[in-house]
């Protein structure tokens, strides 16, 4: 963690520095990868002044705080970016949670009076295989649709079994 610590119109003082950062070292885990933080303490007139932005992978994290009290103020900065970082943590979590479901049927616009049915969506993975080896899968699965990239030429195609059992090879074109 690359942490600067910025004075202004305040006298350097070692003490206000270690505090800030031992606070930003509390906060490190829930941030992965490279972190990099810029803390600016000012006083102005009667106030003091917390500035804190987190930089961590591209994710910019901000908060601002003033106090009559220049730790009062440090304090309350971080936890104003310690809550940051817990929702966004959950956020996370709700994504990668998101992955691995199916989303719900989505009706689409009906055209000349006709119903449609329901549709479910459903996100595939599509492995980088030789034509061989995805073969070989679709035997081994109870699927009956196997979609991958051919690693010969670089393309999607989807390799299905029909009801009596034929295997179908669907090379889509994209022109």
């Amino acid at each position: 963690m690359q942490i600067s610590v910025t004075f202004r119109q305040l006298e350097p003082s070692e003490a206000l520095k270690n505090y800030v950062t031992e606070r930003l070292k509390k906060l490190k885990r829930y941030l992965d990868g490279p972190l990099e933080a810029h803390v600016v303490l000012a006083l102005e007139k009667f106030r003091s002044l917390a500035d804190v932005t987190i930089n961590s992978n591209g994710r910019i994290i901000k908060g601002r705080e003033e106090n009559t009290d220049m730790y009062a103020a440090i304090d309350l900065v971080m936890d104003k970016i310690d809550m940051q970082l817990r929702k966004l943590r959950g956020r996370m979590r709700e994504v990668k949670a998101d992955r691995g479901r199916t989303t719900p049927p989505v009706s689409l616009p009906e055209e000349e009076g006709t119903p449609l049915p329901p549709l479910r969506r459903r996100r595939l993975e599509a492995p980088p295989l030789s034509l061989s080896d995805a073969l070989e899968i679709l035997q081994n699965q109870n699927e009956d649709l196997f979609l991958f990239t051919d690693v010969e030429r670089g393309s999607l195609q989807i390799l299905y079994r029909r009801p009596d059992g034929t295997l179908v090879l669907v090379e889509p074109q994209v022109d």
